[in-house]
């Protein structure tokens, strides 16, 4: 299959960064590529001795995790499919990217990229603006921390997956129609990225079901039975 064809039929040609360039540099970024599969637990960027590469995710759940230096981890943020990992002409990264799912990517060498990104005034415009929208979520997830209940942590945890798996026909309107995937995180990580006890989760998980919002499956099946009330209980509108 010929790099042309191959990009063609990418399940996140529309949305990846690569469909915001021009056609001239999206060939340029095709000849550098590589179709990787990563299985989960595996570092992609940052992290000792470790090479310097960029990725765009094609399928599957990076969690970026800040350690800290007593050595504890925190999970700080977590990235889907279409969006790019890596901090291109960075020295050094302040937190991890690890695979939370098995993962399919597509990978670039980080001097080749930087190389393209400094030729290319397009793809670089395009990283920059994507790297703002990494800031503009990364301060809605301080906010959810800092500021929202147990309660609605959970809910809007689950809302941010749900959004990002359901895709945005199925979203529009928060309709009540019901949304089925797996959970890149477990509890215990879910716990962790909340700011919250394992148990208080737990609680929550069990309430959730109780009313009906949502029922689990087996490992981390999730069902979200009513969307709306799922997001309500993330704005804090709707109690037990």
């Amino acid at each position: 299959m010929t790099l042309r064809n191959r990009c063609q039929l990418c399940s996140v040609r529309d949305c990846a960064p690569c469909s915001e360039l021009t056609a001239g540099t999206a060939d340029e970024l095709a000849r550098i590529v590589h179709r990787r599969r990563i299985p989960m637990g595996q570092i992609l960027y940052g992290g000792v001795n470790q090479a310097k590469t960029f990725s765009i995710i094609v399928e599957g759940v990076v969690k970026l995790v800040n350690v800290q230096p007593d050595g504890s981890n925190q999970i700080v943020g977590l990235q889907f499919p279409s969006e790019f990992v890596g901090r291109p002409f960075a020295e050094g990264a302040p937190m991890v990217a690890e695979a939370a799912t098995d993962l399919e990517v597509c990978a670039f060498s980080g001097s080749a990229f930087e190389t393209l990104m400094q030729t290319h005034p397009d793809l670089e415009r395009t990283i920059f603006k994507r790297t703002l929208d990494d800031l503009d979520t990364a301060r809605q997830w301080m906010s959810m921390i800092a500021r929202k209940t147990a309660e609605e942590r959970v809910a809007s945890l689950l809302m941010l997956i749900a959004r990002k798996f359901g895709g945005k026909a199925e979203m529009a309107g928060l309709t009540s129609g019901a949304l089925e995937f797996n959970l890149p995180l477990s509890r215990t990580e879910i716990a962790e990225c909340l700011g919250l006890r394992l148990e208080t989760v737990s609680r929550q998980f069990a309430a959730l079901k109780a009313e009906g919002i949502i029922t689990t499956g087996r490992r981390r099946g999730l069902k979200v039975a009513d969307l709306t009330a799922l997001g309500q209980r993330a704005q804090g509108l709707l109690h037990a």
